[in-house]
């Protein structure tokens, strides 16, 4: 990937979605979201962009096909992402063994430590449940965090789908499952844009359609928002270069 947009993985439901060459389809990704408060951007970006030069990542890169990508949140306590992903679980494994394993990301981990306020950090393992089109080309997202019931997953999802077949897309949407890390929300919807113009004009006809309200009515019971949050992209360190 050449772009990788976390966060990720935006509540959505705000969104003017599907353009013609826009099918909502399974996602096959998992991820790694780890949230920063950060202190000192220029040495935190400096300190990833270190790491990414040693021997240690391209072992990492080659071994596992990892992209990292990071973004700049706003809307909430923690300024930074930084986004990890893999194509499937067992190349997560391998992945993380390679990076907990050299001195080099060990390095970069302390130096991260150093550059924000670590009480603030936050991280979870999600996999993309459904998408549509391409989030890598996009740049700015709208992040939803949301609780949905236990045993209530198939419902909302139906009714998710549903709601986004009935919009018209600026870019790419899809909901994320949390398998690990989800003591406050079970998914993460995201919706993708180029233009911050084009994805908060179509929040806001999306939030005034008839679609909304009837897609209010099927999930009042069965899930709840707990944040919205923009990301911005700000720097790839994709595996193919």
């Amino acid at each position: 990937m050449k772009k990788i947009l976390f966060s990720f993985l935006f509540v959505f439901f705000t969104t003017n979605l599907i353009s013609d060459d826009h099918g909502i389809k399974p996602g096959s990704l998992v991820a790694e979201f780890h949230y920063f408060d950060v202190t000192d951007p220029i040495s935190f970006v400096g300190a990833v962009d270190k790491f990414d030069v040693s021997s240690c990542a391209d072992n990492w890169r080659e071994q596992s096909g990892v992209n990292v990508a990071l973004y700049a949140i706003g809307g909430g306590s923690h300024s930074h992402l930084i986004l990890v992903t893999y194509d499937d679980y067992d190349k997560m494994l391998l992945g993380r063994s390679i990076f907990g394993s050299c001195a080099d990301s060990a390095q970069m981990i302390d130096s991260l430590d150093g550059f924000s306020n670590s009480p603030k950090y936050y991280n979870y393992v999600s996999e993309l449940v459904l998408e549509s089109g391409d989030w890598t080309t996009d740049t700015v997202f709208a992040n939803v965090d949301i609780k949905v019931e236990s045993g209530e997953e198939a419902d909302y999802l139906n009714a998710w789908k549903t709601f986004m077949e009935s919009q018209e897309s600026v870019g790419s949407f899809g909901i994320n499952r949390i398998m690990f890390g989800n003591k406050y929300q079970t998914h993460m919807i995201f919706l993708g844009s180029t233009s911050m113009t084009e994805l908060t004009d179509s929040m806001k006809t999306a939030f005034s359609s008839r679609a909304y309200q009837t897609y209010l009515n099927k999930v009042e019971d069965i899930r709840t928002n707990v944040q919205t949050r923009m990301a911005q992209f700000v720097k790839a360190y994709p595996n193919e270069r």
